[in-house]
């Protein structure tokens, strides 16, 4: 009897210390999940490189293989050549460029493989129009990129243009329908900023194919025709926006047998002022439609629903630090006593896969004295370039003092205002910051620090963001995500945590509404674009680098196309449009098709030979 009430006593026992010791587990995981010390730094799947040259260095040296045609006293005509010469340079076609204008005697047209137009009014060609459509039946091929002037030069030439008849009247192009297959996310409607009559009223001919259309009365913006052995294609759309240049690049990529250009392959996903103070208190409408706290919210609703969507999509959240909101320019910098939020949430977005980089010791610019803010109240500037200096290592040591494994090398800039004397000093004396991150597109002031995809000569990486918010609809914000999806192949978004706080960001109608919207721009990029890679910022950065030094050189065979890639790192990809035939299969890379006969090309090693096949 003593021996079994002895083994009772030890099973009861045992008993009890399984349950301590699951308990004192779960105690355990619970600390570490809200101290964030279990997590480490990010696994970055593409490193950046020590150096690399700007795209402007790459090119140097290149012959130039297409001839831009510019008219300088046209209206838009210096706007039009500024897009088309980036665009070229992006898209790794080495160009020469003639002012019909300045220019008596136009270079010879048989010296390059493509011709494109920037002249409304073929009249300004004279006799050399003649010339370009007997080139073009010899096998040239030309884009006319402005929207044509009716004029007795364009009637002479419309039908070899592919027009049988046009109007006096320009039509209003509110919007674009990309043809299903033509590009990216085709097959939709997409609107025009401020649309105005841009469009030249045409009826085509029944053998000239047509990409593109408005969507209210399908006028053709975007059609092809054959001419001889070459082709003519001709854009009507007639705004030269930043917006609009993944239409041109399409447009572009139809002239030769094959189109081969660099991209990005990269979409990123940014948290502003994440992680930073969380504000106490309550927020009106959080309040009225949760009941909880602003905290509370974050904490229970506004990240677990983050994660739920990065999970379904694949996203890797790059988050961007803010210290303290105070408005403090002139003292020292002082350190953040409060850091319980930020390892928390800095720790969490860690575990997610996610990365940590700079927004900013407080939320001020980095601007010296002199910055006229304008209607901006609120915001100050830095007394010199030592307090900017300062300010930026107090952010980088707070950073590294609460998440030891976070290795911030992005900074974003507050509200996107970044000064040339700011630029100059991160570029200079802030060796911690790799990367930028500000606007791809202007907002009517010269406020926003407002970037091209590539390297600046102080060896930073440009790196703009795109799009913004949920409100990624029917709207010109959709229009610029689809442009760069297929000029860049990339997407570049952000977010704060307070759009919520802020009625103008969408705090009236609610988070689930503001959810519903990203979800849909999410859906709508990853049908567009499902072989689009989820990276990180500095990831997307590596990207940059490899796409900013590359050129291309297409080799067009009966049997093959071979693709010689100069300054080829350890990777690169390019967006490869086939017009002339199929390819099969390939050797120094993998083929991915996209849409029509648009293929995605990885290329590993700086020689591609892709078969080509008949139709």
């Amino acid at each position: 009897m003593r021996r079994l009430r002895s083994w009772f006593l030890r099973f009861r026992w045992q008993k009890l210390l399984v349950v301590w010791l699951v308990f004192g587990l779960m105690a355990a995981a619970l600390f570490a999940e809200r101290s964030g010390v279990q997590y480490t730094g990010t696994h970055l799947r593409l490193n950046l490189l020590d150096t690399g040259p700007t795209k402007e260095e790459a090119a140097t040296g290149e012959t130039p293989t297409c001839l831009l045609l510019c008219d300088s006293t046209v209206d838009g005509g210096d706007e039009a050549r500024a897009q088309f010469e980036q665009l070229l340079l992006d898209m790794k076609v080495p160009t020469a460029v003639a002012d019909l204008a300045e220019e008596e005697v136009l270079p010879a047209f048989e010296n390059y493989q493509t011709v494109v137009v920037l002249a409304a009014d073929l009249d300004t060609l004279g006799l050399r129009l003649l010339d370009l459509m007997d080139w073009v039946e010899q096998g040239g091929n030309v884009l006319f990129a402005m929207t044509l002037e009716k004029s007795g030069a364009f009637d002479t030439v419309a039908q070899k243009l592919g027009v049988l008849s046009s109007s006096w009247s320009n039509k209003v192009a509110e919007s674009i329908v990309p043809a299903a297959g033509f590009m990216l996310g085709g097959g939709q409607r997409y609107e025009l900023s401020d649309p105005f009559e841009s469009a030249l009223g045409v009826r085509l001919r029944d053998d000239a194919t047509v990409y593109a259309v408005t969507g209210d009365e399908g006028v053709p913006l975007v059609w092809s025709t054959e001419l001889g052995k070459g082709r003519i294609v001709v854009d009507n759309i007639g705004v030269y926006d930043k917006v609009m240049r993944g239409f041109y690049a399409a447009s572009y990529s139809l002239l030769e047998d094959a189109c081969a250009y660099p991209v990005l392959n990269s979409a990123v996903f940014f948290l502003d002022d994440f992680p930073s103070p969380v504000p106490e208190g309550d927020g009106q409408y959080i309040r009225q439609q949760y009941g909880l706290s602003i905290a509370e919210f974050y904490a229970k609703v506004w990240w677990p629903d983050l994660v739920r969507l990065a999970e379904r999509y694949g996203i890797r959240y790059t988050g961007v630090m803010i210290e303290n909101y105070g408005d403090d320019t002139e003292a020292p910098p002082t350190r953040q006593r409060n850091i319980r939020q930020f390892q928390y949430y800095g720790g969490l977005l860690l575990r997610q896969g996610g990365e940590l980089g700079f927004h900013g010791y407080n939320h001020q610019p980095l601007v010296l004295p002199g910055t006229d803010y304008g209607d901006r109240c609120g915001y100050r500037q830095w007394p010199s370039a030592d307090a900017i200096v300062a300010a930026m290592d107090e952010l980088t040591s707070f950073q590294k003092a609460v998440l030891p494994y976070a290795s911030g090398s992005v900074y974003v800039p507050p509200s996107n205002i970044l000064s040339a004397s700011g630029r100059a000093i991160l570029g200079s004396r802030v060796p911690q910051v790799r990367t930028i991150a500000s606007s791809y597109l202007e907002d009517g002031t010269d406020l926003p620090y407002v970037q091209e995809f590539g390297v600046a000569e102080d060896g930073v990486v440009e790196e703009p963001r795109i799009v913004s918010g949920s409100m990624v609809g029917d709207t010109y914000m959709r229009t610029a995500a689809l442009s760069e999806l297929n000029l860049h192949f990339v997407s570049t978004h952000f977010m704060h945590p307070d759009d919520l706080l802020d009625v103008d960001r969408g705090a009236a109608e609610g988070w689930e509404v503001y959810k519903t919207g990203l979800e849909d721009y999410l859906e709508w990029l990853t049908a567009a674009a499902p072989a689009l890679r989820m990276q990180t910022a500095t990831e997307c950065a590596g990207a940059i680098q490899r796409f900013s030094a590359l050129t291309v050189r297409l080799e067009s065979g009966a049997d093959a196309w071979t693709l010689r890639l100069g300054n080829f790192a350890d990777e690169a990809w390019l967006l490869f449009r086939a017009n002339g035939g199929t390819p099969g299969s390939v050797s120094g890379g993998e083929l991915t098709h996209l849409t029509g006969n648009l293929y995605l090309l990885r290329a590993d090693g700086p020689i591609v030979t892709m078969e080509r096949k008949e139709k």
